[in-house]
Protein backbone atom coordinates (compact mmCIF):
# COMPACT_ATOMS: atom_id res chain seq x y z
CA UNK A 1 0.00 0.00 0.00
CA UNK A 2 1.59 3.36 -0.99
CA UNK A 3 2.28 5.87 1.74
CA UNK A 4 -0.03 8.92 1.71
CA UNK A 5 1.64 12.31 1.27
CA UNK A 6 0.42 15.15 3.46
CA UNK A 7 -0.19 18.48 1.75
CA UNK A 8 2.45 21.11 2.63
CA UNK A 9 -0.29 23.56 3.69
CA UNK A 10 -0.98 21.26 6.65
CA UNK A 11 2.35 22.08 8.31
CA UNK A 12 3.36 25.27 10.06
CA UNK A 13 6.68 26.86 8.96
CA UNK A 14 8.55 25.38 11.95
CA UNK A 15 7.22 21.90 11.15
CA UNK A 16 8.32 22.32 7.51
CA UNK A 17 11.91 22.95 8.68
CA UNK A 18 11.95 19.66 10.56
CA UNK A 19 11.61 17.41 7.47
CA UNK A 20 12.38 13.98 8.94
CA UNK A 21 11.69 13.27 12.61
CA UNK A 22 14.82 12.43 14.61
CA UNK A 23 16.09 12.93 18.15
CA UNK A 24 18.78 15.62 18.29
CA UNK A 25 19.58 15.52 22.02
CA UNK A 26 18.56 13.23 24.84
CA UNK A 27 19.63 13.24 28.49
CA UNK A 28 18.48 12.37 31.97
CA UNK A 29 18.47 14.89 34.81
CA UNK A 30 16.41 15.85 37.85
CA UNK A 31 12.88 17.07 37.23
CA UNK A 32 13.52 20.37 39.02
CA UNK A 33 16.51 22.28 40.42
CA UNK A 34 17.23 21.10 43.94
CA UNK A 35 19.65 21.97 46.73
CA UNK A 36 19.39 20.63 50.26
CA UNK A 37 18.31 23.49 52.53
CA UNK A 38 20.02 24.19 55.82
CA UNK A 39 18.39 24.55 59.22
CA UNK A 40 17.99 28.34 58.97
CA UNK A 41 15.54 27.92 56.05
CA UNK A 42 13.19 25.70 58.07
CA UNK A 43 13.49 27.95 61.15
CA UNK A 44 12.63 31.07 59.12
CA UNK A 45 9.65 29.35 57.48
CA UNK A 46 8.39 28.15 60.89
CA UNK A 47 8.60 31.66 62.40
CA UNK A 48 6.78 33.22 59.43
CA UNK A 49 4.06 30.57 59.50
CA UNK A 50 3.48 30.94 63.24
CA UNK A 51 3.14 34.71 62.85
CA UNK A 52 0.79 34.45 59.86
CA UNK A 53 -1.35 31.77 61.54
CA UNK A 54 -1.56 33.85 64.71
CA UNK A 55 -2.65 36.95 62.75
CA UNK A 56 -5.19 34.95 60.72
CA UNK A 57 -6.49 33.23 63.88
CA UNK A 58 -6.94 36.57 65.69
CA UNK A 59 -8.79 37.91 62.62
CA UNK A 60 -11.01 34.77 62.81
CA UNK A 61 -9.99 33.75 59.28
CA UNK A 62 -9.94 30.00 59.88
CA UNK A 63 -9.98 29.10 56.19
CA UNK A 64 -6.88 31.25 55.69
CA UNK A 65 -5.17 29.32 58.51
CA UNK A 66 -5.84 26.10 56.60
CA UNK A 67 -4.46 27.59 53.37
CA UNK A 68 -1.31 28.81 55.13
CA UNK A 69 -0.72 25.37 56.69
CA UNK A 70 -1.28 23.65 53.33
CA UNK A 71 1.21 25.97 51.59
CA UNK A 72 3.69 25.39 54.39
CA UNK A 73 3.42 21.65 53.86
CA UNK A 74 4.06 22.06 50.11
CA UNK A 75 7.10 24.29 50.79
CA UNK A 76 8.45 21.73 53.26
CA UNK A 77 8.02 18.81 50.85
CA UNK A 78 9.62 20.69 47.92
CA UNK A 79 12.59 21.72 50.08
CA UNK A 80 13.10 18.35 51.80
CA UNK A 81 12.29 15.65 49.23
CA UNK A 82 14.79 15.43 46.34
CA UNK A 83 13.26 15.30 42.83
CA UNK A 84 13.20 12.17 40.69
CA UNK A 85 15.13 11.91 37.43
CA UNK A 86 13.31 12.44 34.15
CA UNK A 87 14.32 11.96 30.51
CA UNK A 88 14.51 15.07 28.33
CA UNK A 89 14.50 14.80 24.52
CA UNK A 90 14.87 17.47 21.87
CA UNK A 91 13.79 16.31 18.42
CA UNK A 92 13.12 17.90 15.08
CA UNK A 93 9.42 17.84 15.96
CA UNK A 94 9.50 19.27 19.50
CA UNK A 95 10.54 18.73 23.11
CA UNK A 96 9.72 15.77 25.36
CA UNK A 97 9.90 16.08 29.15
CA UNK A 98 9.22 12.70 30.70
CA UNK A 99 5.85 11.70 29.23
CA UNK A 100 4.84 15.19 28.05
CA UNK A 101 5.48 16.35 24.49
CA UNK A 102 5.43 19.94 23.14
CA UNK A 103 5.51 20.78 19.40
CA UNK A 104 7.85 23.55 18.32
CA UNK A 105 4.96 25.68 17.05
CA UNK A 106 3.57 25.88 20.61
CA UNK A 107 6.91 27.21 21.90
CA UNK A 108 8.07 30.82 21.65
CA UNK A 109 11.64 31.58 22.82
CA UNK A 110 14.36 30.31 25.17
CA UNK A 111 17.07 31.45 27.60
CA UNK A 112 19.32 29.98 30.29
CA UNK A 113 19.39 30.67 34.02
CA UNK A 114 21.14 29.16 37.00
CA UNK A 115 18.93 28.06 39.89
CA UNK A 116 19.92 26.17 43.04
CA UNK A 117 23.35 25.50 41.51
CA UNK A 118 21.93 23.89 38.33
CA UNK A 119 21.90 25.26 34.78
CA UNK A 120 18.30 25.44 33.55
CA UNK A 121 16.96 25.93 30.02
CA UNK A 122 13.77 28.05 30.16
CA UNK A 123 11.39 27.89 27.21
CA UNK A 124 8.50 30.33 26.95
CA UNK A 125 5.38 28.69 25.51
CA UNK A 126 2.40 30.11 23.65
CA UNK A 127 0.12 28.08 25.91
CA UNK A 128 -1.74 29.37 28.94
CA UNK A 129 -0.54 26.36 30.95
CA UNK A 130 2.33 25.65 31.18
CA UNK A 131 3.47 29.16 30.34
CA UNK A 132 7.10 28.16 30.69
CA UNK A 133 9.08 24.90 30.46
CA UNK A 134 12.12 24.36 32.65
CA UNK A 135 14.67 21.75 31.52
CA UNK A 136 17.50 21.00 33.96
CA UNK A 137 20.64 20.57 31.85
CA UNK A 138 22.50 18.19 34.15
CA UNK A 139 25.75 17.28 32.37
CA UNK A 140 24.68 18.67 28.96
CA UNK A 141 26.84 21.31 27.24
CA UNK A 142 25.09 24.70 27.16
CA UNK A 143 26.66 25.75 23.83
CA UNK A 144 25.51 22.55 22.12
CA UNK A 145 22.06 23.04 23.61
CA UNK A 146 21.93 26.65 22.37
CA UNK A 147 22.88 25.65 18.81
CA UNK A 148 20.30 22.85 18.76
CA UNK A 149 17.33 24.79 20.15
CA UNK A 150 18.21 27.97 18.18
CA UNK A 151 17.39 26.06 14.98
CA UNK A 152 13.72 26.20 16.01
CA UNK A 153 13.32 29.05 18.54
CA UNK A 154 14.83 32.52 19.03
CA UNK A 155 17.35 32.97 21.85
CA UNK A 156 16.56 35.75 24.36
CA UNK A 157 19.57 37.11 26.24
CA UNK A 158 17.54 39.08 28.80
CA UNK A 159 14.05 37.62 29.27
CA UNK A 160 11.08 39.89 29.99
CA UNK A 161 10.10 39.87 33.67
CA UNK A 162 6.60 40.54 34.91
CA UNK A 163 6.06 42.87 37.85
CA UNK A 164 5.40 39.80 40.03
CA UNK A 165 8.79 38.27 39.13
CA UNK A 166 10.58 41.56 39.82
CA UNK A 167 8.76 41.93 43.14
CA UNK A 168 9.51 38.36 44.27
CA UNK A 169 13.21 38.63 43.31
CA UNK A 170 13.48 41.87 45.30
CA UNK A 171 11.77 40.22 48.26
CA UNK A 172 14.15 37.24 48.08
CA UNK A 173 17.14 39.57 47.87
CA UNK A 174 16.19 41.71 50.88
CA UNK A 175 14.56 38.99 53.01
CA UNK A 176 16.33 35.68 52.36
CA UNK A 177 14.84 32.54 53.91
CA UNK A 178 18.27 31.03 54.47
CA UNK A 179 21.26 32.45 56.31
CA UNK A 180 23.34 34.07 53.53
CA UNK A 181 26.47 34.30 55.75
CA UNK A 182 27.29 30.60 55.73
Amino acid sequence: MPKKKVAPEFFTPKMMEAEEIKTLLSWEASSRPFRKKDRSYYTTIAILVVLLVLIAFLAKEFLLVGVILALTFVAYVLAFVPPHNVTYKISTQGITIGEDFYFWHFLDSFWFKEKEGSKVLHIQTRLRFPAQLMLVLGDQDQDKMTKTVARFLPFVEVPYKTWMEKWSEGLQKHFPLENPHR
